[in-house]
């Protein structure tokens, strides 16, 4: 059965609904970001380049950001990344990759003195598909040896493509609370005002963090 996420996204950025058999990738939709109604995230399991397995909830009472796709859009994914990345950690800038992942988030205006202050992750996630293992283990070393200071998680199950479908060629962005549920979506070619309003977005689910402790 299709989730209500999934049949959002799919409808609303990929203009037909996903399923498990025939995830949603027509040619190239159009750039959108949609708030969704709030709804547990899936309970999937991926591992990174490090085997190290990650989950969707292990993020809580941070804002988790995944940012997908395929091949094609490995580039602006990066590029996406980091800016999401810089916009909630200034300090950041002009840092080396293992200290800029290191850096403080920006406070929150108004935030309560001595109150732990939410977090945005962005992760980068990429979409593989089925390979035998030792197939597993050579894509693996070569992210190990390209990106040695983040963790990118490995889709080798179409988990994402079958939660929340995927557009080719472009960055698939799915946006999860501090409660570990989806909240946000967006994807197709994003210009920096649909950049702005993710980052709006994102903002405002760490003050509705903060408000309901």
């Amino acid at each position: 059965m299709i989730s209500l996420a999934t049949g959002i996204l799919s409808t609303l950025l990929f203009g037909q609904v996903a399923s498990p058999t025939q995830p949603a990738n027509p040619a190239t939709p159009q750039a959108q970001v949609v708030k969704l109604r709030p709804q547990k995230a899936p309970a999937f399991v991926m591992g990174d380049q490090f085997e190290k397995e990650h989950r969707c909830q292990e993020c809580q009472g941070d804002v988790l950001v995944l940012i997908y796709g395929d091949r094609e859009s490995s580039e602006f994914n990066k590029q996406l990344g980091e800016m999401i990345h810089l916009a909630f950690h200034p300090s950041a800038k002009n840092l080396p990759a293992d200290k800029a992942r290191q850096a403080a988030p920006s406070p929150l205006p108004g935030q309560p003195a001595g109150g732990r202050c939410p977090d945005v992750k962005a992760v980068p996630v990429a979409i593989i598909g089925k390979a035998p293992n030792l197939v597993k283990s050579i894509i693996r070393n070569e992210f190990r040896k390209a990106c040695p200071d983040c963790p990118v998680w490995m889709d080798f199950d179409g988990s994402m493509q079958q939660s929340f479908g995927m557009a080719a060629g472009v960055p698939n962005v799915v946006v999860i609370d501090t409660k570990g549920q989806v909240r946000m979506a967006a994807g197709g070619k994003l210009t920096r005002d649909h950049l702005q309003e993710l980052v709006d977005g994102i903002q405002q689910l760490r003050h509705e963090a903060v408000a309901t402790k």
